[in-house]
């Protein structure tokens, strides 16, 4: 009888970290939730694998419904070396449990096709698809630091900003315990922030649990000062001064947001790009509306009914968000300021 998947210890766990370590930075996303996993900032989570210790497919999944927090439920943060050896491993009997939601994070594009149709066999329905760029600072050399106008202050992220966040990104990413969420990345992983005399905060940048720089905001008002240039250069130095790979997610659709980031130095990284898949069983259908087909339009992550979809891979930014001047058309469904 062949084994459907295997639990890796914790050791054999710190020996997939620095196998992953030498793939930087194409393997960043799972590399750095492996760390956060052994660090113990990612808790209640177990790491499977198809074979061992000659692997291609990982998942890191929650042990139980309650083993992790309400914003990591249903979560399957995946990677692999073999598109086709992942598609043929999240079909094995016990990896994913087709009876409940689920959350595919970080799945090969060639793979969303495949789980859209396991979805229709089993009577559910892939309701979002979102696919990411990777872009990362791939130069040796730092970028420059960008001066801070006088009337402002350079800082960090702090606990209590966790509301201020969550009201600005509520519309994108809904979840239970996202505050809490918030107050998790500020208080563990690097972040920037701008505020002003009074202490206001005005501009800023944070982390995720995958290591990437997320949620770049500026206050609309402060646009015109370039603050947003300001805190991706500060966190990106932050970042690269410990050593570790500055990178973040761009919606693959953002041509504008992709131009601005090339432009400042940034690099995309083809082996780091990637989807996030949501997809509801029969039984929650059945409790809303009857399950249906869902045209490609739908599916899209561009579709204007994008602010009332659960969403997952919050990006680096856009635009608009950031206040960078735009090279060439840009839109943003990121954030509410109502």
């Amino acid at each position: 009888m062949s084994v459907m998947f295997q639990v890796l210890t914790q050791e054999e766990t710190e020996d997939l970290r620095w196998e992953l370590h030498s793939q930087l930075p194409g393997s960043a996303k799972i590399y750095y939730i492996l760390c956060n996993h052994l660090d113990n900032l990612l808790t209640g989570f177990e790491v499977i694998v198809d074979q061992w210790p000659h692997w291609n497919c990982l998942i890191l999944r929650p042990q139980s419904l309650d083993s992790v927090p309400s914003y990591f439920r249903n979560y399957y943060m995946c990677h692999t070396r073999s598109t086709k050896d992942f598609k043929f491993f999240i079909q094995r009997p016990c990896v994913v449990d087709w009876k409940m939601p689920a959350i595919f994070t970080g799945v090969p594009y060639d793979v969303v096709g495949l789980i859209q149709e396991k979805s229709r066999k089993e009577l559910g329905e892939v309701t979002s698809v979102e696919h990411r760029f990777m872009y990362a600072w791939t130069k040796p050399e730092s970028p420059e630091p960008v001066q801070v106008p006088n009337d402002l202050q350079l800082t960090v992220l702090k606990r209590e900003h966790a509301e201020t966040v969550c009201d600005h990104w509520k519309h994108y990413r809904k979840n239970e315990g996202l505050v809490e969420y918030y107050r998790q990345v500020i208080e563990n992983f690097e972040s920037s922030a701008i505020v002003t005399k009074e202490g206001n905060l005005v501009a800023y940048i944070s982390m995720q649990f995958n290591g990437s720089m997320s949620n770049l905001f500026v206050d609309p008002e402060y646009h015109s000062q370039n603050l947003g240039v300001i805190l991706l250069t500060d966190l990106t130095r932050k970042l690269l001064a410990k050593n570790q790979t500055a990178y973040g997610f761009i919606k693959t659709k953002d041509a504008s947001f992709i131009k601005t980031c090339e432009s400042i130095g940034f690099s995309w990284v083809a082996q780091g790009s990637m989807s996030w898949v949501h997809y509801l069983p029969r039984n929650m259908l059945l409790k809303t509306v009857v399950p249906r087909k869902v045209s490609e339009s739908e599916q899209d992550e561009n579709c204007k009914a994008e602010k009332d979809l659960f969403l997952n891979a919050l990006p680096l930014s856009c635009n608009q968000c950031s206040g960078i001047p735009a090279i060439g058309k840009s839109s943003c469904v990121h954030v509410s300021l109502s």
